[in-house]
């Protein structure tokens, strides 16, 4: 996550930590526990982080996008809601 969707990103490595964390096999327990909660909501952020993301095609804040270098007030000055159909920006 830090080198991938870390404070300096661009689509592509986002791109490759979404694919990784799909494709991660999360062990699963008989008898679950804390530590196996606590591991499916890890990957479960995550994914929404990484999502969040390569969705918000601008720089903002200390988040830096290589790719798109500026603000996008019009576009991005609003909130962001993920839901398994993708990323949408309202407000």
């Amino acid at each position: 996550m830090w080198r991938h969707v870390g404070i300096m990103r661009n689509g592509k490595e986002l791109s490759a930590a979404i694919a990784f964390l799909e494709n991660m096999k999360l062990p699963l327990s008989e008898h679950p526990g804390r530590h196996d909660y606590e591991l499916a909501n890890l990957h479960t952020l995550a994914s929404l982080m990484a999502r969040s993301a390569l969705a918000r095609e601008e720089s903002r804040g200390a988040h830096y996008r290589m790719d798109y270098p500026d603000h996008d007030d019009k576009k991005f000055l609003k909130h962001s809601i993920v839901k398994p159909e993708g990323v949408r920006f309202v407000g």
